[in-house]
């Protein structure tokens, strides 16, 4: 479920703890950082290739437009490029545990930047 295994851990993660400003945010911990945590301050969070903040910290824009997923089976669905929301994956610090996990999936206009949007560089092996 999370990059690291099945159980949430909020010392993995940039998620809504102590310093988050609502409501739901989990008080039992504290990271130091208000809004976003600089890349790589979770080395223990990283998934089994090793791949860091894929759970937190910034929702990540994907290639994919938005739509639904079909109830047939798919392999790597792009979405029709007629709509206009992108995908976002992972959460942010301002969500809950739940929602910081790289299957979490969100969709936005793409034209609007917020602080806690990002994306991430995918180089080829050999590339």
């Amino acid at each position: 479920i999370y990059p690291w295994g099945d159980t949430f851990d909020g010392e993995l993660a940039n998620f809504c703890d102590a310093n988050c400003p609502f409501d739901y945010a989990k008080d039992s911990y504290d990271d130091g950082y208000e809004g976003t945590a600089p890349v790589g301050s979770y080395p223990a969070g990283a998934s089994w290739t090793g791949a860091l903040d894929m759970a937190g910290n910034i929702w990540e824009w994907v290639a994919d437009w938005y739509e639904e997923y079909p109830s047939e089976a798919q392999t790597n669905p792009r979405g029709p490029e007629t709509v206009p929301y992108k995908v976002l994956r992972g959460g942010s610090c301002f969500n809950d545990g739940e929602i910081v996990r790289a299957a979490s999936r969100g969709y936005r206009v793409p034209d609007i930047p917020y602080d806690y949007e990002g994306f991430r560089c995918v180089v080829e092996p050999g590339d």
